[in-house]
């Protein structure tokens, strides 16, 4: 398997690199959440970001961490709603700009 973007990045840039990996690292350790709650939304802001490149990294040390597989379909599921809202949005101006000629 091909080395990440983002693993690609952090070697090349030395120094600054694993200051980054460093600064992430820290967010996990000192994260207020459980290790479980932690990677669920981890994955909900790969997710909302659309970077797929993380998802199966990350669902798996949820699982590890206990999660179940409705809980990782939970956290897609949640954001439905946020995705039809986004949708709606563009619908209404569609059919506004169709309207209007």
């Amino acid at each position: 398997m091909a080395q990440s973007d983002w693993l690609f990045m952090i070697e090349d840039t030395g120094e600054l690199g694993q200051e980054l990996r460093d600064f992430y690292q820290k967010t996990v350790e000192q994260s207020a959440l459980d290790a479980k709650t932690h990677q669920l939304v981890y994955l909900a802001y790969l997710s909302a970001a659309g970077i797929t490149k993380g998802v199966a990294k990350h669902t798996k040390e949820a699982k590890h961490a206990g999660a179940t597989r409705q809980e990782i379909q939970s956290v897609f599921i949640c954001g439905w709603a946020i995705g039809a809202a986004r949708l709606s949005e563009c619908y209404r101006i569609a059919l506004e700009a169709y309207d209007e000629g």
